[in-house]
């Protein structure tokens, strides 16, 4: 029996490790959303789900189009966010994290929600993508590094400064 409640003890965290945080106080919710209308261009990377499994390897270029506050579906003491995305890309993904110079088309829409370690923006403080709860001031799990993400360090994200229709053409034909 003490060996059945050893095994729980260390199995049971590692099942937590990746959970989303989509669960936001309505102030912190309120922030993202703010944020998001000026910066709607997210990357949609678990940095901890660096298994052999598929999940670990989608890693997509989002931009928002529109999003609405809602009561956490597992906690509603919380809120979280429901946005409307527009994949734009697959980035591939490698040992180091992702690879945002080679990305591949990939449009869809999709319902999803918003949450503060999974979806990455422009953190301008540091000039990379980082996790949302490094740019928001998030703490519901207690204290957070801000320096890095949770599992992987900052990636190279370009800063989302607007360019002219022909300038973007331009640079989408040479990609795609």
């Amino acid at each position: 029996m003490k060996n059945i409640l050893l095994l729980l003890l260390v199995i049971c965290p590692m099942l937590s490790w990746a959970d989303p945080w989509d669960n936001m106080t309505l102030e912190q919710a309120e922030q993202v959303q703010k944020y998001l209308r000026s910066n709607p261009y997210l990357l949609d990377y678990c940095d901890c789900c660096d298994s052999e499994g598929e999940f670990a390897t989608q890693v997509y270029l989002m931009q928002v189009i529109s999003m609405e506050i809602v009561t956490c579906e597992w906690n509603p003491q919380y809120f979280s966010i429901r946005a409307t995305v527009k994949r734009l890309a697959e980035v591939p993904y490698r040992v180091t994290g992702p690879d945002v110079s080679t990305p591949s088309v990939y449009i869809s829409e999709d319902d999803i929600t918003i949450t503060m370690n999974y979806a990455w923006g422009y953190n301008a403080k540091v000039g990379k993508a980082a996790p949302l709860y490094t740019i928001i001031p998030y703490d519901i799990y207690g204290k957070q590094d801000l320096s890095q993400g949770y599992c992987r360090e900052f990636i190279s994200f370009p800063n989302p400064v607007p360019v002219k229709n022909a300038e973007y053409a331009n640079w989408y034909k040479s990609r795609f």
